[in-house]
């Protein structure tokens, strides 16, 4: 019996990130960009600042509240041609991602491209959040990997990063 749960164990895990919103191609890509980021440190552990071959704008409409959908809109923009650029999104604790459409991958864009995307997170208590995009770029062999964290404060969290508490 042991003998026949185990795969099925083994399969229910293995699948159970696409059932709970998580990507495959998002997985490896925030893992590759993490083992990219670390080699971009110098000796002290500091992180690089490399000059990607892309920018990315974001913007949030509207004050986050808890339980209330918000929309984060994201404008890429390809600096010169680009083989291969990747994608990837994850929250941080206390904040829910609900739905994005940025592709894991993009392929072949042409210099001064521009891509917009939007994310949905629903802030779930008041604090301070990130929403971590991480960005992969290729071009031959050089691969380039940055993290760009987003902001969400609610509340009291909004004003100050360690707010006196509430009477």
């Amino acid at each position: 019996m042991k003998a026949i749960l185990t795969p099925i164990v083994s399969l229910f895990m293995l699948s159970a990130c696409s059932w709970f919103g998580i990507n495959d191609d998002e997985t490896n890509v925030i893992e590759l960009a993490n083992n990219m980021l670390v080699a971009q440190q110098d000796e002290h552990g500091e992180q690089i600042k490399v000059a990607m071959p892309v920018r990315v704008n974001y913007s949030i409409a509207r004050k986050p509240q808890i339980d209330k959908k918000l929309l984060i809109e994201f404008e890429i923009i390809a600096e010169k041609a680009l083989p291969i650029l990747r994608f990837a999104l994850r929250t941080t604790e206390g904040l829910e991602l609900d739905d994005h459409d940025i592709d894991p991958l993009y392929e072949s864009l042409a210099a001064r491209q521009v891509i917009k995307a939007t994310a949905t997170v629903i802030p779930l208590v008041e604090d301070k959040f990130y929403l971590d995009l991480y960005v992969i770029s290729e071009i031959g062999e050089e691969k380039l990997a940055r993290l760009i964290r987003i902001p969400v404060a609610v509340g009291d969290y909004s004003l100050n990063n360690d707010p006196a508490p509430r009477q």
